[in-house]
């Protein structure tokens, strides 16, 4: 069978955060859009940042409430080594482009939090074994009470990839970025694409993360930068075809705060960056899009906004497909800041609204990148 993702997400680093307190005889849930459809279904479960191995006792992927187990080379349980990753058995499930796949993991045993992404996933309520329930005993965890502005997709603990077998992609575009990207527009172009379009729009977004360092000591989850993380988020996706460069301002927003000041790059600098991301993509074959960086005020101000603006007039020159999504979310009164009807509240990140706007002008992009 030749395997095409549908939906993936980039793992990162939990430990010592205490984002979510650990799984013990327990189940979870995440339950993730399909961008493009098939007749089997297989899913990738990531153990990368975790000091011991993860015990799956029992797995199972479900949509439009049919179940079936999975297995694991055969087996009903495995056990994931740290630092590596495992597939599921394939399994004859039909997948449609928008269906929702749910994902049910049983743990066991003690298990800490330590890989993981995305804002949502569901935890079983009672313990033991639920997998496949169709009355999961669960509440909602992760970030989902921030606020009805927010865009907050699902993820969670493990899930890195679902993966579908039937149809040949005639697209695979990886949304590679910081936490705007992770909020969701990815999911949302892919939705506005008809089924038969066969377009897969990926997101490989980490919240805070940056391109030319990595997280600072006190934050983890922000990742390894997107220098370090490019081989394996965007070149280890199957079938890629292009990447979506979307970094936005936490390499000009982030030093002298939550990292070290010195870590402030020049305007050169973090074009220098860029360039070298394109460039590894196009030794690969890829094609590239870039997005502009998104109003950041009344944060960094100052030469902070200076670097800003050089980035993005190099991006809008660079000859690359691009999508002004600081345009897109600008105040026209005051253009370092975005729009209040965009603002999810803290005046950094778009509300839904502002991530559909996001979707809209990615979708635009793919269909040059296309024609």
């Amino acid at each position: 069978m030749r395997w095409q993702p549908t939906w993936t997400q980039a793992m990162t680093d939990f430990r010592g955060e205490d984002e979510e307190p650990p799984f013990a005889d327990v189940t979870v849930r995440m339950t993730v859009p399909a961008s493009i459809g098939g007749h089997h279904v297989r899913a990738e479960l990531s153990n990368r940042f975790g000091d011991e191995p993860a015990v799956i006792g029992h797995g199972a992927i479900g949509v439009g409430g049919h179940w079936l187990d999975v297995t694991f080379d055969g087996q009903r349980t495995t056990k994931i080594p740290a630092g590596e990753s495992r597939w599921t058995d394939p399994v004859e499930l039909a997948v449609g482009h928008g269906d929702h796949v749910e994902v049910d993991l049983y743990l066991p045993e003690p298990t800490p939090y330590a890989t993981a992404n995305g804002f949502r996933f569901q935890r079983s309520t009672t313990p033991g074994d639920v997998v496949g329930s169709r009355r999961f005993p669960a509440a909602e965890t992760g970030l989902a009470s921030e606020g009805t502005g927010w865009s907050l997709p699902s993820g969670g603990p493990f899930l890195r990839a679902v993966e579908v077998a039937g149809a040949q992609a005639a697209a695979v575009i990886v949304c590679f970025g910081a936490s705007i990207t992770t909020m969701g527009w990815p999911q949302l172009t892919a939705a506005r694409f008809p089924a038969e379009a066969r377009i897969a729009v990926l997101n490989r977004g980490i919240p805070g993360n940056r391109i030319r360092h990595d997280a600072p000591a006190a934050h983890p989850s922000w990742g390894r930068s997107g220098l370090s993380r490019f081989d394996d988020d965007v070149l280890g996706t199957t079938g890629v075809t292009h990447v979506m460069l979307a970094h936005a301002g936490n390499d000009i927003g982030l030093p002298g705060e939550h990292a070290p000041l010195g870590e402030l790059p020049t305007a050169a600098q973090q074009i220098d960056a860029y360039r070298q991301l394109v460039d590894r993509a196009t030794a690969a074959g890829l094609g590239v899009a870039l997005a502009t960086i998104t109003p950041m005020a009344p944060g960094p101000a100052g030469d902070r906004e200076r670097i800003r603006r050089a980035v993005n007039d190099w991006i809008r020159t660079s000859g690359h497909e691009f999508a002004d999504f600081d345009a897109v979310l600008r105040s026209a009164a005051d253009p370092a800041r975005m729009a209040a009807e965009y603002d999810a509240g803290d005046h950094q990140h778009p509300n839904v609204t502002g991530e559909n706007l996001l979707a809209g002008a990615m979708t635009e992009v793919i269909q040059r990148l296309l024609r």
